[in-house]
């Protein structure tokens, strides 16, 4: 598995930061986290490597979220956060005065965990605290078959469902089950009417499972957000079209046999007034 390069995510993130604005996490079992905006992330270096950090909110009580993504925790993550807080540190750092509102680290585990101790780190003169959510307890079948019927029948997402969706990939144990999950929501966004909540999902799948999903994967969504409003209203009338053809021809064939229109109507599942209205084109058409 190829890691997607992260300095290819700018656009993404930005697009899936939108739809946690003016959002509660309560759906992620943190109700009282609720996000008013997403900061810039030009955090000065300290190191000479490049290290981003991608997810940092502003709340509404006008305190900091730094909200990240795991599906793995070990050594290593808790000095990556500790170099993150000390980027940040470092930003609210003038003239030798610290001057930073409170900040929370909140992290979303996969359902591969379903426990951490939230004293990360405490070596005496520093302790490193997080809030974790774990997603092991979504019941993410019975999730997925709603927003799917939902979609079928052209419906919006609540906010509450599109939040969901994003995450749904996070809440299947195993890394099979993980990418299987991603591949599904996928195809699930993409058939989204609303363009907006279409382009928002397709981001934020991206952007939440960034540490499990292949290249593949990752450059099909990619994609798939490119396909501007334009774009997808052409393909759109192309498959109307095709579909049109492909009736007429079913219309055709069962008027040679003398069926009627409330009978074709009825054979093919389609209403009265639309099979009535293509038989009375097709009889104009051959006078």
């Amino acid at each position: 598995m190829n890691p997607i390069a992260y300095q290819n995510k700018d656009i993404t993130q930005k697009l899936s930061a939108e739809i946690l604005k003016n959002k509660s996490l309560a759906v992620y079992g943190l109700p009282h986290i609720h996000i008013k905006d997403l900061l810039p992330t030009n955090l000065p270096a300290v190191e000479a490597n490049e290290l981003r950090l991608d997810n940092l909110f502003i709340l509404e009580d006008d305190s900091l979220a730094l909200i990240d993504y795991e599906s793995s925790f070990s050594g290593k993550d808790i000095i990556k956060y500790v170099n993150y807080i000390a980027r940040i540190l470092k930003r609210y750092t003038k003239d030798n005065r610290l001057n930073m509102p409170k900040l929370h680290l909140i992290i979303i585990f996969s359902a591969d965990i379903s426990h951490v101790d939230p004293v990360a780190l405490d070596i005496g003169c520093m302790k490193l605290c997080m809030e974790p959510a774990f997603l092991t307890d979504i019941p993410s079948e019975k999730i997925f078959r709603k927003i799917q019927k939902k979609i079928y029948l052209k419906e919006s997402l609540t906010e509450e469902e599109l939040l969901q969706m994003v995450i749904l990939p996070l809440t299947v144990p195993g890394n099979t089950g993980k990418k299987e999950m991603i591949k599904n929501v996928v195809n699930l966004a993409g058939q989204l009417a609303d363009d907006t909540q279409r382009i928002h999902s397709l981001a934020g799948i991206l952007t939440f499972s960034d540490k499990i999903i292949d290249a593949e994967d990752a450059n099909r969504i990619k994609e798939m957000i490119r396909m501007n409003k334009v774009t997808r209203l052409i393909f759109e009338e192309g498959m109307a079209q095709g579909r049109t053809e492909l009736l007429r021809e079913q219309i055709l064939k069962k008027m040679a046999t003398g069926k009627s229109a409330e009978e074709i109507a009825d054979a093919l599942e389609e209403s009265p007034q639309n099979i009535q209205s293509i038989i009375d084109e097709i009889k104009q058409q051959i006078k």
